[in-house]
């Protein structure tokens, strides 16, 4: 048990693996909102999103045996969510991915302050879009989702210098389409 009382991960793994199917919902309670925001970043799309995020956590159920370090939970949950985003782009071209992510126009009685923030947050969403899924990925896990070198080179496969690398590289990237913007 954690501080607050909830069953660690290894616990949780241990009774889904003993019978205990309603505890899977630990899991998706757990986890499912940071797998969508990622999925939605990688993606592009809330619904191409939901889709991967979905697929990956029936994947991860019926595998779960399979998960060899029930304390790092996460780590595997987000490598099988990488791979079923990966899935989802190699189906389609870089040119069909929707921007319905970018956040709405602020309503402009709301203040310019609220209008500003919402269109820097739409080009920010169309200038992930246009990184390659790869440097895209790597900036997602590490300035959105907060995972350290170690955990992200563990979901991805790739060693640590190439993921600091590419996060490097997207970060330029992405500072260069935002100071054409302003």
């Amino acid at each position: 048990m954690d501080v607050n009382g909830a069953p660690s991960d290894a616990e949780i793994v241990a009774r889904v693996l003993a019978g205990d199917t309603e505890a899977f919902g630990f899991v998706i309670r757990r986890y499912e909102a940071g797998l969508l925001r990622f999925a939605t970043r990688m993606l592009g799309s809330r619904d191409a999103a939901a889709d991967a995020v979905a697929e990956g956590l029936v994947r991860a159920y019926r595998h779960l045996a399979s998960c060899r370090d029930p304390e790092r939970l996460r780590t595997w949950l987000y490598r099988i969510v990488t791979n079923r985003c990966k899935s989802h782009l190699a189906r389609r071209s870089v040119g069909d991915v929707p921007l319905d992510e970018a956040p709405p126009l602020a309503d402009p009685s709301d203040g310019e302050a609220t209008l500003e923030r919402a269109e820097q947050l739409a080009l920010v969403q169309r200038a992930l879009t246009g990184l390659s899924p790869d440097k895209r990925e790597a900036f997602v896990l590490k300035h959105v989702e907060g995972l350290s070198y170690e955990e992200m080179a563990a979901i991805t496969g790739e060693r640590i210098p190439t993921l600091k690398m590419r996060v490097h590289r997207a970060r330029e990237a992405l500072l260069k389409v935002l100071e054409e913007h302003t």
